[in-house]
C-alpha cells in the first residue's frame, strides 16, 4: 500500500467517526422531531431540521477546505447540483419490489396493515439522515475520492467497508441480533447505492431515492406486534435479495471491471458514465 493510500484510509476513517458520531448522538443529546417524540414548538423543528443538513453540508466543506475548490464546483463533484434519469430508473427498479412488499404481506396474511405514529417526521427522518446525509457523505465523498485511481468494485468495497463498519455500533446499542442484521444488510446497500451513483454519473439523487424509500417504508408501516418481526425480517430478506441480484447482473454484464476516474476528474462527457462492458 503506498503512502498516499495509507493517508487517504486514515483521513477518511477519521472523517467518517467524527461524521457518524454526531449525526447519530447530536439528535439524541439535542433531541429532534424526526423520532415523532416531541412538542413540535417552532424551535424543536428548526433544530430537527438543522442538524442533518449540517451534516449534509459537511461533506461539501471537506471538499473546499481539503481540495481546494470554491462551493460551485464541490456541489457539482459531490453529485448535489446535477441531475441523471439514469439513477433515478435503477433506484426505481430497485424500489418497485419493496413497495409492493407491504400490502401483499397484509393480504397473503390477512394482517391489517397501519402507519406508525407521526409517520410523516419518520419519513423525512429517512429523507434528510439516510436519503441525503448519509448518502452524500458515503458515496459523494468517500466512494469518489477511493474511486480515484481503482476499478468500481475494489472502490465499492473499500467504501462499504466504511459504511458497514459504523454500523457495528448498534450491536452495543441495540444489540447484538440487530446490530449484525445492521452490518449484513448495509454490505449489499453499500454496493448497491455506490453502483446506482456511478450509473447516474455521479449524482447523489439515485442512491438518495433508494436508500431513504428503503429506510422510510420500514419506519412508516406496522403490523400487530406478534407479526410485526416477520415482516420486517421479510422485508430485509427481499432488500438483499432484490439488491444482490442487480449487482450480480451487473457484474455479470461486465461493469466496473476496469479503472476509472471519478466525475471531477474527467475529462470529457464519455467518461461521466462507466460502460456495462468493457
Amino acid at each position: 500500500m503506498s503512502t498516499a493510500s495509507r493517508q487517504l484510509f486514515i483521513r477518511l476513517a477519521i472523517i467518517v467517526i467524527v461524521w457518524y458520531l454526531g449525526l447519530s448522538y447530536l439528535p439524541q443529546i439535542i433531541g429532534t422531531c424526526f423520532d415523532g417524540e416531541c412538542g413540535f414548538t417552532s424551535g424543536e423543528i428548526v433544530v430537527s431540521f438543522a442538524i442533518p443538513l449540517a451534516f449534509l453540508a459537511l461533506p461539501v466543506v471537506l471538499e473546499v477546505l481539503l481540495y481546494k475548490k470554491n462551493v460551485s464546483q464541490a456541489l457539482s463533484d459531490i453529485g448535489l447540483t446535477r441531475f441523471s434519469w439514469t439513477g433515478i430508473r435503477i433506484a426505481v427498479t430497485f424500489l418497485i419490489p419493496l413497495l409492493a412488499f407491504f400490502p401483499l404481506f397484509s393480504l397473503l396474511t390477512n394482517t391489517p396493515l397501519t402507519a406508525q405514529p407521526n409517520w410523516q417526521w419518520l419519513i423525512l427522518n429517512a429523507l434528510l439522515v439516510n436519503g441525503l446525509a448519509e448518502e452524500t457523505m458515503m458515496r459523494g465523498f468517500v466512494f469518489r475520492h477511493l474511486r480515484e485511481g481503482r476499478s468500481f468494485w475494489r472502490a465499492a468495497t473499500l467504501s462499504t467497508a466504511y459504511f458497514a463498519a459504523y454500523h457495528l455500533v448498534l450491536i452495543f446499542t441495540a444489540g447484538p441480533l440487530l446490530g449484525i442484521i445492521g452490518v449484513v444488510i448495509a454490505i449489499p446497500a453499500g454496493f448497491l447505492t455506490a453502483y446506482i451513483y456511478v450509473r447516474g454519473e455521479y449524482t447523489i439523487l439515485g442512491p438518495g431515492l433508494g436508500h431513504a424509500v428503503y429506510n422510510g417504508l420500514a419506519f412508516a408501516f406496522a403490523f400487530p406486534a406478534d407479526m410485526q418481526p416477520v415482516a420486517s425480517s421479510l422485508y430485509l430478506v427481499v432488500g438483499i435479495a432484490v439488491s444482490t441480484l442487480m449487482l450480480v447482473f451487473a457484474y455479470r454484464a461486465g461493469f466496473g471491471r476496469r479503472v476509472q476516474q471519478p466525475y471531477q476528474e474527467a475529462t470529457g462527457s464519455a467518461a461521466l458514465v462507466e460502460p456495462l462492458a468493457q
